[in-house]
């Protein structure tokens, strides 16, 4: 229940999050996908007498300051888990905040709250991607939290997993890069366009559609409804002169790709590439999986709270803006250690909370200490 593994080609989707839904199934053991709008009263009696659990995949569950984007489908995640009465395993949940919020002031959703007291009734803990996340929850009086992560850290089940070193300065043409607001990462979008990155979208809804469109468009002749999907931050750089729209489309048409399951993905990035950066969180995830070096540009709570935990390469979004150009960024702020160092611990505790709730998983034993 909640994120899945894939969704219909140009949906208006964030696509990282099927790398999210694909870790749980990956590790997990048989399961089959259940939907908060089918639960009949009929199909509520039929499942509780087949499974066991239902596996919650959260994501981003909690929008703080934003108290209508997700309510309407927290009131019907919430009925549909107190109309199963099942055990819930939580996985992911996380919340969505600007860096430097804090949590006293943080406003949340009457319906998120209400959901989280539902996993909260019906999971002996439920796991959080990081600590802002559990702190943010216990101010809201839940208690049973248990900061794990990201299931995606550990899709390969592997206990000894490591992170791919970087042996040489990142070639540009040989990079993946990953955007979410353009003109606070202009230069860094510049520099793809530039040394011809390969950009890999996740909710990148306009760069999808003028992908596919011939060369010689412009803002002005767009069909309406891409003209729609045209950010205000990506009109802003444009109008300014700071992005050439003509320039960016011709990139766009060559270099851009988003995908809708994990498998091309995967396969895309089984090329040989050098390097990944950017402000993604699951885009650099698949890419560290992959065997590709990556490299996270920090940009808010989600994504600070997710590097700190799992030890991963971090950048400040500023190092970005002050035109550090890709290989300095590596330089100065890729390395492994502090990730192999957590690796180990890390991925004992969510070998032990899935077996602590009796959940099947394909995961292979921790290392001994």
């Amino acid at each position: 229940m909640g994120i899945t593994s894939h969704g219909r080609e140009g949906a208006r989707e964030n696509t990282g999050n099927f790398l999210h839904g694909f870790a749980a199934r990956h590790i997990i053991g048989e399961y089959r996908n259940l939907y908060p709008n089918k639960m009949t009263d009929e199909a509520v009696e039929q499942l509780r007498s087949e499974l066991t659990h239902v596996v919650f995949v959260a994501a981003t569950s909690i929008m703080v300051n934003d108290t209508t984007t997700l309510a309407k489908g927290h009131t019907k995640l919430a009925n549909a888990i107190e109309k199963l009465g099942l055990p819930v395993v939580v996985f992911g949940l996380g919340a969505q905040a600007r860096i430097g919020q804090s949590v006293s002031t943080a406003v949340v959703a009457p319906e998120t709250k209400r959901l989280l007291s539902v996993l909260s009734h019906h999971s002996p803990k439920i796991a959080v991607r990081g600590e802002f996340t559990a702190e943010l929850c216990k101010h809201l009086g839940i208690d049973n939290v248990e900061v794990i992560g990201c299931q995606s850290c550990f899709i390969s089940r592997r206990p000894d997993f490591r992170m791919t070193e970087l042996t040489a300065p990142p070639r540009t043409e040989r990079t993946v890069v990953n955007l979410t607001r353009h003109s606070q990462e202009l230069p860094l979008l510049l520099q793809a366009i530039e040394g011809g990155a390969t950009y890999i979208g996740q909710s990148s809804h306009f760069e999808y559609e003028i992908a596919r469109m011939a060369e010689g468009i412009t803002p002005d002749n767009l069909p309406e409804d891409v003209k729609a999907l045209m950010t205000e931050g990506v009109k802003r750089i444009v109008n300014s002169g700071a992005l050439d729209f003509v320039g960016f489309h011709s990139y766009v048409r060559r270099k851009f790709f988003q995908y809708y399951s994990m498998e091309p993905w995967f396969e895309r990035l089984r090329g040989g590439f050098d390097a990944c950066i950017g402000t993604r969180f699951h885009g650099n995830m698949a890419s560290m999986q992959s065997g590709v070096p990556s490299l996270w540009i920090v940009h808010d709570s989600r994504t600070q709270e997710f590097c700190d935990y799992l030890g991963l390469p971090q950048a400040p979004l500023q190092a970005v803006r002050d035109g550090l150009t890709i290989a300095d960024l590596f330089d100065r702020y890729y390395e492994t250690e502090t990730f192999a160092k957590k690796y180990p611990a890390n991925y004992a505790r969510f070998y032990d909370y899935l077996t602590e709730h009796g959940v099947p998983h394909k995961l292979a034993m921790p290392l001994k200490n």
